[in-house]
């Protein structure tokens, strides 16, 4: 494969996301690619990432000082890409001085949250030379270039691994009602067909947790101990990854494009029971690897759990891994 950042210089602006935004860099620079990085973000504080998505124009001066910091720090090299990804703190201005900073630079957006949840999203969309976007519903109502997500090297590392099964299904994830209701769901059916189910729900703070029995009336009788309040660590998620047959996905209603989770399951070779119905226009789509289930009334057949995974294409696979994704970003 020609790799397209062979040589090349990269001002990666990144979203702080559980990691993957070193992820994307170190693929970057396996690629020979010399990479600045920087948050997207002037902080990662609650409150102010708060008021971003509200409404970022309210603390527009904050953020302006915080990139022209960064174009004084970087005037003098030559980029051959200014890379942003979901750019919740941008603004038209920022980008003409990023533009004016690195006339040679050619500005590419990706979109990994639906243009509906990012509401900065839509006065951006003619700043840049290329705007990508995992949602097919975004990419053909706002004429974006569709490009999906992505699986990194570990989840590759993972099919080839010959481990014991110690679980038919396995769920690791932030908590939210619908969430938690529909993954118990399938675990008592699971369990009750003589399957073995792994679950961990994951809140930020305990403030969550007490906000949503309030909230909720469904989630009342939620007890404390059951729910973790630290963030699973990479290894232990690989770990269970690798010994457990099927995992769960519960996209945002409002999402049409595939989550992590989804292409992460195709890189493992894994089995999936998700909400999303789009998955069927996926190359990769197999019924006997992906269940397609309703989000409130999930229900799982036996001879899904039974089914072994089906191999696709390696042409097909090798299309979801952070290097071909890298390589569409970068054309």
């Amino acid at each position: 494969m020609k790799h397209n950042l062979n040589g090349k210089r990269v001002l990666f602006f990144y979203l702080s996301t559980f990691n993957y935004e070193n992820e994307i860099k170190w693929a970057m620079e396996r690629e020979r690619a010399t990479v600045d990085a920087f948050n997207e973000r002037p902080t990662n504080n609650v409150f102010a990432r708060i008021l971003i998505r509200l409404n970022r124009n309210l603390i527009d001066k904050y953020i302006r000082k915080y990139y022209e910091k960064i174009i004084e720090k970087t005037k003098h090299n030559k980029y051959d890409f200014i890379f942003f990804i979901k750019g919740e703190s941008l603004s038209p201005v920022i980008i003409q001085k990023l533009r004016e900073a690195h006339p040679e630079a050619k500005i590419v957006m990706y979109y990994w949250d639906s243009i509906a949840n990012n509401q900065n999203a839509k006065s951006l969309l003619g700043c840049f030379d290329n705007v990508l976007s995992f949602d097919k519903n975004d990419c053909e109502t706002m004429h974006l270039n569709f490009l999906p997500l992505f699986y990194i090297s570990q989840y590759a590392e993972i099919a080839e691994k010959k481990v014991e099964q110690k679980y038919d299904m396995m769920f690791a994830g932030t908590t939210h009602s619908e969430r938690y209701e529909f993954v118990n769901g399938i675990a008592e059916q699971i369990t009750k067909q003589g399957g073995r189910c792994f679950t961990w729900f994951y809140f930020p703070s305990k403030v969550n947790f007490y906000k949503l029995k309030i909230d909720n009336p469904r989630f009342r009788s939620a007890r404390i101990e059951n729910f973790n309040f630290k963030p699973m660590s990479r290894e232990r998620l690989l770990g269970l990854y690798a010994e457990s047959r099927i995992q769960i996905d519960m996209q945002h209603p409002k999402q049409t494009g595939l989550t992590m989770r989804t292409i992460e399951t195709l890189g493992a070779k894994k089995k999936l029971i998700t909400t999303n119905p789009h998955v069927k226009e996926y190359d990769f789509y197999r019924p006997e690897n992906i269940l397609i289930v309703d989000r409130y009334n999930p229900v799982i057949p036996k001879e899904f759990i039974k089914l072994p995974w089906a191999d696709v294409p390696e042409e097909i696979y090798r299309k979801y891994s952070i290097s071909s994704w890298l390589n569409v970003i970068f054309e």
